[in-house]
């Protein structure tokens, strides 16, 4: 995990700021996705006026809720749905961002659940494609929530830190050291069992100043998982109840060494308090903690929380 923080402090650490919002009119935008519909209205199933390939320069003419109004070569007018096109400023601070990562080294990973993949480290940037589970890719740095990955055809994108393993790397075999020819007394040599002792538990305790308290974002290969001990189940908000509101939290959490909750991040809503109430309630899980050559470790984990209202 080194490498991430080192990445972290070469972009700057913070969280850069981000391109101009989409203009009203006149900017210019790229589509991200492979084919993306241009729609004759601003409607998921609008009717289809023509399919723009990655790349296609559009104009920005207006924004309206989830979709942008445009004109495409040509001169065809339509709608954008969000998260499809990348505005010119978004492009220029991506270009900027990859040249600066460009030679940062990488860690092999795998996707270990399906996940799209963004071109900035933001839920509502716009979107390259999509990866599914067992998918390789090299990480490059770690951005908030996020991880900066290469992948083949782009440089630089950002995938959901929660969706990525890391895999092991390599590591040599050490070559066995040849002893050198001992004489034994005839005696035993005094305090020589005291001496073998602390020699033995320096390099224990050098193994555990070496573990970094950091948690890792994705369980490391040949690690034990956290086990759930202690669950609380959440109250269900009574205006939600009352109402027959539903639904799902996603949550993504730092299950630490002591078995305990870290931070908490909502990576997925429910209306009328009940993201509130999952929060508070895995808050006060208990864990057996993760494990990495037997020692405890801190992980982050993402937990789903349903509520299901009553029949009536």
């Amino acid at each position: 995990m080194v490498f991430l923080a080192a990445s972290l402090a070469a972009c700057g650490g913070g969280k850069e700021a981000g391109p101009d919002p989409v203009p009203a009119s006149g900017g210019a935008a790229f589509v991200s996705l492979s084919r993306v519909p241009l729609r004759a209205e601003p409607q998921a199933k609008g009717a289809i006026v023509t399919l723009l390939p990655r790349g296609s320069q559009v104009r920005l003419e207006a924004v309206e809720g989830a979709f942008a109004r445009v004109v495409a070569k040509g001169g065809r007018e339509g709608w954008l749905e969000a998260g499809t096109f990348e505005t010119l400023p978004e492009q220029e601070a991506r270009e900027r961002r990859t040249k600066a990562v460009a030679g940062f080294p990488t860690v092999d990973g795998r996707i270990v659940s399906p996940c799209p993949v963004y071109l900035a480290p933001d839920y509502g940037a716009a979107r390259w494609g999509e990866l599914e589970d067992g998918d390789p890719v090299e990480v490059v740095l770690a951005e908030h929530d996020f991880l900066g990955v290469r992948l083949l055809g782009i440089d630089l994108a950002f995938v959901p830190a929660h969706a990525v393993r890391y895999l092991e790397p390599p590591r040599p075999t050490p070559a066995t050291p040849q002893p050198a020819p001992v004489q034994l007394p005839d005696s035993p040599v005094p305090g020589g069992g005291e001496i073998a002792a602390a020699g033995a538990g320096g390099a224990g305790s050098g193994e555990a100043e070496a573990e970094s308290a950091e948690p890792y974002a994705a369980l490391p290969f040949g690690a034990e998982p956290p086990v759930l001990k202690t669950r609380v189940e959440p109250q269900y908000p009574s205006v939600a109840r009352k109402a027959g509101i539903g639904g799902e939290v996603v949550l993504q959490i730092v299950v630490e060494r002591d078995g305990t909750i870290g931070s908490v991040f909502a990576v997925e809503e429910a209306p009328l308090g009940l993201t509130t109430a999952a929060t508070d309630a895995v808050r006060r899980w208990i864990y057996s903690p993760a494990r990495l050559d037997g020692r405890p470790i801190a992980v982050v984990k993402t937990v789903r929380v349903r509520f299901t209202p009553a029949a009536p």
